[in-house]
This record gives structure tokens, C-alpha cells and sequence, in this order.
């Protein structure tokens, strides 16, 4: 009823009920009058308008009163059966909420996936009121839907039920990324047996796709049967929508967090080749140089030794740890002999050098100095080659005396 007219009625009633009351005030007043002065016919006359003031009431009451509690009783009435159906939608909407969250914890949980996955089918049958939940993974590879987990129903179909992607409503909704509910699940056209998988005995069908809505990446697909025809309200569609997202977030990061792992293998297996073959071609490389007639060091780029072998211990006459705490530049009588050569090497340039090299004992031995660029794990280094030449100083001394002698026997002779 209109607000304005019920509004008109309210005051046409109270103005009817004030009328019969002055009236029936009247009509006493008028009979006791009449009383008091013996003017009993007159008193007659008032008696029978009293006598008809009750049955004017009764149809006022029947006529106006009466319908208008009856009005007021229906829109009680009204308004406690929509109290009952909000209370009714808030129950749902509240069971919806719990349903939410028990599956974002199950979804999110440290369980193995398939679990998760299996816990989620659980919860959404139970919340939806659905005889059955499947969820179907997607495999790029085979470009096909793989059923992952139910609800507990048929679940030896686990990983062996495909579905084709574009076959079938579920591969319908996959291809398309549309959700679609079905009363009668096998009279619409799209529909086709999966293998392995019997649903004759389910008759309605709610199918959502499971992809990511920032990038469009398809995921899988979820769906709930029921044994009898029916359709779904809006708060269950709310609720499986939400999921989805959900779901489809969760799959997706499983799916990164699986390619993750398998990228760490497979670097780590790398990294292990590596080393090892880094570590054979250090030991290849250590051997030959620790069995060297020749003195070796491994500088850094200020010349400091990192490496000596031990030959280069033996030359020096310090000991290994001692001599990897020194600069190249400490080993020589004259230190401008080895900035030289560094800086020679620093360009890209082979050097050689000769000078004498001071040992702990306070000699000196000539030697002859070899420079070249060296690179290990990325890192410029410099290797340094030193050969002790005093044997063949010794050689030139003896020949440079024995051509001095023949020198001054030719030169007596010539003068003979």
C-alpha cells in the first residue's frame, strides 16, 4: 500500500472513532437531560440513538478498524518473513564467508598440493551442497585437463581422466574462459563422455575456469555435480567465483614454486659439474706447476703473491706461508725491475726482465723474469715465472775469461 493513502486511511479512521465518541457523549448528555427535566419521550428518542451507538461502532469497526489491523497484521507478517529470509541470507552468507576462509587456509596450508588440492574439493561440495567436486589441472604440454583431485568421489580416476582442451563443457569452459551451469548436464550438445571417468549418475553441473586474470594464463578448471536438476543462487555463485580466484592464484604459484625447484636442480647439478671441473683443472694445473724446474708466482694486480710453488720456496729461501704474505717487489735488490714488468703485463703485454732476486740469508741470485696475464674464475691475475740464471752467469763469467785469455795471446803473439 502506498504510503500516502495509507496515511489518508489513518486519519479517515480517527476522525470516524472521534465522531462516534462525541456522539455517544452527546446522546448521554441529551438522555440525562431529558431525564432530570420528565420530558420522558424525548428521553425515548435518546435511549434508542444509545441503543444504536454500539451497532454504529460494531460496523465502524468492521468497516474501517477491523481491516485496518488486518492490514497492519499482514505487513507484520510481511516483514517477519523477510526478517526470516535476511536472517536465512546472512546464515548463508556467513556459512559462505567460513567457507572462504577455510579454503584460502587449506589452499595456502605446508600439506603436499595434492592434499591441499583434495581439502579444497572437500570444503566447496560441503559449502555449495554439491554431491561431487573436481579440479582439473591443466598440462600445456599435452594441451589437455588432467582431473588432480575430488571431493572423494571416484578418486581412482586421479590423474588418468583427460579431457582434450576444447572437448567437452569442461574443455568448453577452458578453451573459453567462461563458466557455465547446466540444469541437465547431458542433454546440452557440448557434452562428452570422459574417459575413465563415469558422471551418468550427476545431472546439473556448475563449471568455472582457473586462470590468472593479470597475464590470462589458463590453469585448470573446477567444478561441482549434483544427483538432481538444479540451480544455483547467487551467494553460492559469489562464493565459487571467489574460489577461483583463489584457487587459481594458489595453482599458479605451486606450478612457479615447482619450476623454481627444478631450475635450483638443475643449477645446483650444474654447479656441481663445474666445480668439480674447476677443481680437476686446478689439480692438473697445481701438479704441473709444483713440478716445475722453474720458479712460479701467482700475483695479484699490486703484486702481491697469492701462489708460489716449491721451487720458488726453495730460491727464496723463506717458507710457503711467509712468502705468501710478501710483495714481489720485497723479493728484489732493485724493486723498479718488478713495477716494470707489472705494468708491462697490466697492458696485455708478455714481459721478460732480468735482476737479481735477495733471499732470506741475504744473497743475491741472478734470475730472469717472465710475466704473463692469467685468469681464474673471472679474475685477473698475474703469473710470474722466475728462473734462477746463475749457472749461466757463471758460463759467461768463465767465457768471458777464456776469450779475455785468448785476447792477450794473440795480442803477445802479434806483437812477437
Amino acid at each position: 500500500m502506498p504510503q500516502d493513502d495509507f496515511e489518508h486511511r489513518k486519519g479517515v479512521l480517527i476522525f470516524s472513532i472521534a465522531v462516534v465518541l462525541i456522539t455517544a457523549v452527546g446522546i448521554g448528555a441529551g438522555a440525562g437531560y431529558c431525564i432530570t427535566s420528565s420530558n420522558l419521550s424525548s428521553a425515548w428518542f435518546f435511549l434508542v440513538l444509545a441503543a444504536l451507538t454500539p451497532l454504529t461502532a460494531y460496523l465502524l469497526y468492521k468497516k474501517t478498524i477491523f481491516p485496518y489491523y488486518r492490514r497492519l497484521e499482514d505487513a507484520n507478517l510481511e516483514l517477519h518473513l523477510k526478517q526470516e529470509e535476511l536472517l536465512d541470507t546472512k546464515d548463508d552468507l556467513f556459512i559462505k564467508f567460513l567457507g572462504i576462509y577455510d579454503v584460502n587456509y587449506a589452499a595456502n596450508s605446508p600439506r603436499m598440493f595434492s592434499n591441499r588440492l583434495k581439502d579444497v574439493a572437500d570444503i566447496t561440495a560441503r559449502v555449495m551442497e554439491a554431491d561431487a567436486c573436481f579440479i582439473y589441472l591443466y598440462d600445456k604440454r599435452g594441451q589437455n585437463l588432467v582431473l588432480s583431485a575430488t571431493n572423494g568421489i571416484l578418486e581412482s580416476a586421479i590423474g588418468k581422466a583427460r579431457v582434450p582442451l576444447g572437448e567437452g563443457v569442461e574443455g568448453w569452459v577452458a578453451r573459453r574462459l567462461e563458466p557455465i551451469i547446466l540444469k541437465d548436464y547431458h542433454a546440452d550438445a557440448r557434452y562428452k563422455p570422459v574417459p575413465g571417468l563415469s558422471l551418468d549418475d550427476f545431472q546439473s553441473v556448475y563449471c568455472l575456469p582457473l586462470f590468472v586474470y593479470s597475464n590470462g594464463d589458463l590453469v585448470g578448471i573446477m567444478e561441482v555435480l549434483s544427483r538432481k536438476a538444479r540451480l544455483f543462487a547467487d551467494e553460492e555463485i559469489n562464493f565459487f567465483t571467489t574460489l577461483s580466484g583463489i584457487m587459481s592464484t594458489t595453482i599458479e604459484n605451486e606450478q612457479l614454486q615447482g619450476e623454481l625447484r627444478r631450475m635450483n636442480v638443475e643449477l645446483e647439478q650444474w654447479v656441481a659439474e663445474k666445480t668439480e671441473e674447476l677443481r680437476a683443472s686446478e689439480e692438473r694445473y697445481r701438479t704441473l706447476v709444483e713440478n716445475s724446474t722453474q720458479s712460479i708466482f701467482v700475483l695479484a694486480e699490486n703484486g702481491d703473491i697469492i701462489f708460489a710453488n716449491e721451487r720458488a720456496v726453495r730460491l727464496t729461501g723463506y717458507a710457503k706461508y711467509d712468502l705468501l704474505h710478501k710483495n714481489l717487489f720485497e723479493l728484489f735488490a732493485d724493486p723498479g725491475i718488478p713495477k716494470e714488468i707489472l705494468n708491462e703485463a697490466k697492458d696485455g703485454q708478455s714481459a721478460l726482465r732480468y735482476g737479481e732476486l735477495r733471499r732470506t740469508d741475504g744473497a743475491t741470485v741472478p734470475v730472469e723474469v717472465t710475466v704473463v696475464e692469467l685468469f681464474l674464475m673471472g679474475k685477473r691475475f698475474i703469473q710470474t715465472v722466475v728462473r734462477d740464471i746463475s749457472a749461466l752467469s757463471q758460463l759467461e763469467k768463465r767465457l768471458a775469461e777464456k776469450e779475455r785469455e785468448i785476447s792477450e795471446l794473440r795480442a803477445r803473439l802479434n806483437s812477437k
